[in-house]
């Protein structure tokens, strides 16, 4: 992903920028890719892979940066990319979990710190790496968030559901806070798309005023676009999840935010769903970006 983000840059100049926002505990980069003009008065965030095993989310961000780059100039679904993204540059953080990636596809071995390693081979879920959701230290990032936190909420630190010992513990949430304040201090923040797999479902609940108002405009558009079904009522009876990072940006951040659950079935999702994804959600990115103009 980081090769493909510099032959990005390379191949199509002033359209795509890059910057690095942060790290995650075993170093690797957290990437915010814009597309479009940066110093544009209006941003919409996209955030895709929370949970490590949840990687063709990232597949899904990378084709269509590329998809909109490639065709910056031509009609998608009726709209024209230029026309949109030099009004509203949007910032894609496609992996903001890469250690939970890495031991998802390669196992706990591949993490670089013998530490960490040490201690995650201890953790519950180790030995089904694949299914892993958490970070490199067995936080669920989806958990982690300062919006209806409980410390060390759902358990002991393992592959899934552990909220952390306190909100924001983790530097890939730092880094995705850090990002959404500094959107929302320029007054330029519009909106948040948050990528998830799996279900095919769209959640657009929750908020007050004109939050609430703006993310239902752009739930509704997503599920006119993808056909996927409602998530309202999803939970509901639980009340909020504990650290959401949607309801972090809802009621901290004041901005829209809408949760896309891209494939069906077993996660990680297979490849053989990624054409079914890709024409569901191709234009959604743009689409959100226009509505908010």
């Amino acid at each position: 992903m980081s090769r493909d983000i510099h032959q990005l840059k390379a191949a199509y100049g002033d359209r795509v920028h890059y910057q690095v926002i942060g790290k995650s505990v075993d170093g690797r980069n957290l990437y915010d890719v814009i597309i479009g003009n940066p110093n544009a008065k209006k941003t919409l965030l996209v955030v895709s892979n929370l949970h490590a095993r949840e990687y063709m989310t990232v597949q899904l961000c990378m084709a269509q940066i590329e998809y909109y780059l490639k065709n910056y100039y031509r009609s998608i679904s009726g709209t024209v990319p230029v026309n949109v993204f030099e009004k509203i540059a949007v910032h894609y953080v496609p992996m903001a979990n890469p250690d939970g990636v890495t031991i998802s596809q390669y196992g706990i071995r591949a993490i670089r710190k013998a530490s960490l390693r040490k201690t995650l081979r201890k953790m519950p879920g180790a030995n089904r790496h694949r299914l892993w959701k958490a970070n490199a230290r067995g936080v669920d990032l989806n958990r982690n968030s300062n919006s209806h936190f409980k410390a060390n909420h759902g358990g002991k630190r393992g592959s899934e559901g552990f909220s952390g010992p306190s909100a924001a513990s983790e530097p890939e949430t730092k880094a995705i806070a850090g990002l959404l304040k500094q959107l929302k201090n320029n007054k330029t923040l519009k909106g948040v798309v948050n990528y998830h797999a799996m279900g095919s479902i769209v959640f657009g609940s929750g908020g007050s005023g004109k939050v609430k108002k703006e993310t239902q405009k752009m739930y509704r558009l997503a599920r006119k676009i993808t056909g996927y079904a409602s998530g309202d009522s999803y939970g509901s009876s639980s009340g909020p999840s504990v650290g959401s990072m949607r309801d972090y940006v809802m009621e901290k951040i004041k901005s829209p935010c809408i949760t896309l659950e891209i494939g069906v079935a077993g996660c990680p999702v297979p490849i053989s769903q990624f054409s079914s994804i890709w024409r569901k959600n191709e234009s959604l990115v743009l689409r959100e970006a226009k509505l908010l103009l």
